[in-house]
């Protein structure tokens, strides 16, 4: 293709995307060879408010860079902010044969605006505080906890410093206060008295014991 047919190609493939994807979508076709890289055809220039001969580049300015860089190099699917607070989608494609002598490009740039808006707003709306199973077996354990240590209080005597009938004793308040009826409660008063699961369920199985035959002592 020559220059000419180039340019045509390419104002109607911007045009036929520009009519495909609706008026968020702006398409837009450069000469690169020139300075500014002016803007030879476009569609959907709301979405930018740009114009045909414009040299104003997609951020409202002409910029604090180098525009040489996009003679060699096309850019995919980048974010672009606007100076009055749009968000885009923008891609530019390069096109240039020097024998033919045209070099030119199609830039697509899509308003994400409202899209953003809408998926910030499911976010927020999808967010939850945590799961409720994993809090409610955390709170329990807070609660067991806050149990355990009024019932080591009331024995007075640290868990390293307890024989057995003063462990006993806790394991008799605590399955009065049906703290055993929480989830991991064993594994935690096991830790916390520095004894095993195995003991724990022993002294519960003899209080068991005691509460059936109505003998459980006063703790």
């Amino acid at each position: 293709m020559d220059r000419e047919e180039m340019l045509a190609f390419l104002k109607e493939e911007a045009k036929g995307i520009a009519t495909m994807f609706g008026p968020k979508c702006e398409t837009l076709v450069h000469d690169m060879s020139r300075p500014g890289h002016p803007i030879l055809a476009i569609y959907n220039g709301n979405v930018t408010g740009r114009e045909v001969g414009s040299t104003m580049d997609i951020f409202g300015d002409i910029g604090n860079y180098s525009r040489d860089v996009h003679n060699n190099q096309g850019y995919v699917n980048q974010m672009v902010l606007t100076k009055d607070g749009r968000m885009l989608k923008s891609s530019t494609f390069l096109f240039s044969d020097e024998e033919k002598g045209y070099s030119f490009a199609i830039g697509i740039n899509f308003d994400i605006t409202e899209m953003a808006r809408v998926t910030q707003v499911i976010t927020e709306l999808a967010a939850t505080s945590g799961e409720l199973k994993q809090t409610i077996v955390t709170d329990a354990m807070g609660q067991i906890e806050e149990i355990l240590k009024e019932c080591i209080s009331l024995v007075g005597k640290e868990p390293m410093d307890m024989q057995k009938s003063d462990r006993v004793r806790i394991i008799r308040m605590l399955y009065k206060k049906k703290a055993f009826t929480y989830q991991k409660a064993v594994a935690i008063v096991a830790e916390r008295l520095r004894v095993s699961r195995y003991t724990v369920y022993k002294y519960m199985h003899e209080i068991e014991k005691e509460s059936e035959n109505n003998i459980l002592p006063d703790a």
